[in-house]
């Protein structure tokens, strides 16, 4: 190849990598997801996230809590002896402690919780959304909850919930549920994917208070 030829080539790789420099910058600027180098892509996967927590709590109607028990993906446990309609307040509820002429309706509450970690693009989110009920300042009669989780460029792998302290029924006055999920983190090397596993402990109680009590 003669000089000038290289010289030629050299000019038009230069023009080239300019171009693809400034769409690259104009795609981050535009404020679209791209995937980085391994090492930039586990930073942000594992950095502390801008805000970490977010949690909403009301109060809610049994017809309200037995519709989010159809939720294919819910897990759902009821007070054993107790009907589904009993258990979240839509008929009265006969304690063994209270005359059965002043039967007692249970009370139900929904919340949403979720914990984050890392940060854009590569944030990891776990959400546990449970409905529960209770005998006020009494037991917990009833509960379903669900799992979800989302990310950009850190697709969910899978999900799942369980329950991992209290219970349901009579002598439970509250529950602790573990949701987890895991994620697949993309990186600008296509046959590199980064892999983690996140899960969040949440607390809830027979006065309808939530309380995270576990991240990781």
């Amino acid at each position: 190849m003669s000089l000038r030829c290289a010289a030629l080539l050299a000019m038009l790789l230069a023009a080239a990598a300019a171009i693809l420099g400034s769409a690259a910058s104009a795609v981050a600027d535009s404020g679209i997801p791209t995937a980085l180098p391994p090492d930039q892509a586990q930073a942000l996967a594992n950095a502390p996230a801008d805000v970490a927590d977010g949690s909403s709590t009301t109060a809610v109607d049994g017809v309200t809590v037995l519709d989010a028990s159809a939720n294919s993906d819910a897990q759902t446990s009821i007070e054993e002896g107790i009907s589904p309609e009993a258990a979240v307040g839509l008929t009265p509820l006969i304690e063994p402690d209270i005359r059965a002429s002043t039967p007692t309706r249970a009370s139900c509450w929904a919340n949403s919780m979720w914990h984050q970690w890392g940060t854009w693009p590569y944030q990891q989110r776990v959400t546990d959304t449970t409905y529960w009920c209770a005998v006020y300042n009494k037991h917990i009669t009833y509960r379903t909850s669900t799992t979800t989780a989302s990310g950009l460029l850190c697709g969910v792998s899978w999900r799942s919930g369980a329950l991992i302290g209290g219970g349901i029924g009579r002598g439970f006055t509250y529950f602790t549920n573990r949701a987890s999920a895991g994620f697949s983190c993309q990186t600008i090397v296509p046959w590199i994917t980064l892999h983690t596993t996140h899960h969040l402990d949440v607390k809830r109680t027979d006065t309808g208070v939530t309380t995270q009590v576990g991240t990781g």
